[in-house]
């Protein structure tokens, strides 16, 4: 009778569902066109939809201008601010589209890692063990819910900070001055071509909506698609801490004294090497789905890092102008004070001794120039380099 109990135990436990620690997770997905969320209507998932074809192809549209821009750019150092641009939206939305058309690959992906959580809640079925399971099993869902939030919160904020620049830093303060608009030349948050004539208000107000929309693409793309693979590591990471914690906590030298329980430590260790293959073919199947968005974003990667390398060598030194400042508008003469003799002659008396000193200390500085050594350096062989070990990284995860 206690066997069938704790058996019927045990069965209501698998019965609890993956879905239940990556519920915000899948949601996410859902509103992205990337997993099939059986409550929504067919009208929001029609909404949705439209929703999503209008963010992937105001990308598209957003990256033709730029690399329209790309194409007609005679400056290296304009080159090299678009190019970074045009990798980071061309990342977002390789992700969102990828993750679309490979959407039945994300299911199989998901019933896997299912099959690992119901494999894991047979390894102990006593009420520890599943005490020790779901409490792995809440902290990878308080976790990652944490990175979900934080991440997108992140991206999205930074996003729209920087596409608020231009307005905040020239059109505000020359709305406040009321200078001729008419007579400047208009700024957007990327660099890009457009065939239309942007010095109209209304033209560019759309293309500036236009650019925010395909930034905030990208940046979707970006979020859902780490979003889903972090989500997946953490899982599966908590599934393997189970897995050692319980072995560890397995008292074996109890088993051989008594020859009825050895039948139990013979099923608990089957269920361990069961759930842990089951968890490697599932990492085997996640590498395969994630190579080829990994290589993309290692590509992007060492071009971000080129570019930046770049563009702090074209940094100009200007270290010295604060001590110029300072040497040619005498400022010095504010630590002293002026004293009248009786003769009328004045002279200069000694006020303040540190502040003298500060001013000493700011006249003699000198440039400091800091250096990430010989390896931030552009150059053609730095570039190979770096290409055969992102190519060498790929052969690794994919073979």
């Amino acid at each position: 009778m206690n066997r069938k109990s704790e058996d019927n135990k045990a069965y209501r436990r698998e019965d609890i569902s993956l879905e239940n620690y990556i519920t915000n997770l899948l949601l996410v997905l859902g509103y992205a066109c990337i997993w099939p969320v059986k409550s929504f209507s067919f009208l929001k998932v029609l909404l949705l939809t439209a929703a999503t074809f209008v963010f992937i192809l105001t990308n598209f549209l957003l990256l033709f201008s730029e690399i329209m821009a790309l194409m007609m750019s005679n400056d290296l150092k304009l080159f090299a601010n678009i190019i970074g641009v045009i990798s980071m939206h061309a990342v977002g939305l390789i992700k969102w589209c990828y993750c679309i058309k490979k959407k039945r690959k994300i299911i199989d992906l998901f019933l896997k890692l299912e099959k690992c959580h119901v494999l894991c809640q047979r390894i102990d079925n006593s009420e520890k063990g599943y005490r020790i399971y779901t409490n792995h099993m809440e902290y990878t869902r308080k976790y990652s819910n944490f990175f979900v939030y934080c991440w997108t919160f992140s991206c999205i904020y930074a996003l729209l900070h920087w596409c608020a620049n231009p307005l905040l830093l020239e059109w505000a303060p020359d709305q406040i001055n009321s200078i001729n608009q008419t007579l400047k030349k208009r700024n957007f948050p990327f660099i890009g071509w457009y065939p239309i004539n942007t010095n109209d208000i209304n033209n560019y107000v759309y293309m500036y909506l236009m650019q925010v929309i395909g930034g905030i693409s990208a940046t979707l793309g970006n979020i859902f698609y780490d979003a889903f693979y972090v989500t997946m590591l953490m899982v599966i990471c908590a599934q393997f801490q189970y897995i050692n914690m319980i072995l560890a906590k397995t008292n074996f030298d109890k088993y051989y004294f008594i020859p009825e329980t050895i039948f139990v430590l013979e099923s608990k260790l089957k269920n361990c090497v069961d759930c842990h293959t089951e968890i490697i073919k599932f990492l085997k199947m996640l590498q395969t789905f994630s190579g080829p968005t990994m290589f993309v974003q290692c590509i992007e990667t060492l071009v971000i890092i080129c570019l930046v390398s770049f563009e702090a060598s074209m940094i100009k030194i200007a270290g010295l102008q604060i001590a110029h400042s300072v040497y040619s508008c005498g400022w010095e003469l504010i630590a002293f004070t002026k004293k009248e003799q009786v003769d009328f002659k004045k002279q200069l008396k000694l006020c303040d001794i540190g502040r003298l000193v500060q001013t000493i200390m700011v006249q003699a500085q000198r440039p400091i120039v800091l250096t990430g050594g010989p390896f931030y350096v552009l150059s053609l062989e730095t570039f190979r380099v770096m290409l055969a070990d992102k190519m060498v990284y790929l052969l690794y995860a994919t073979g």
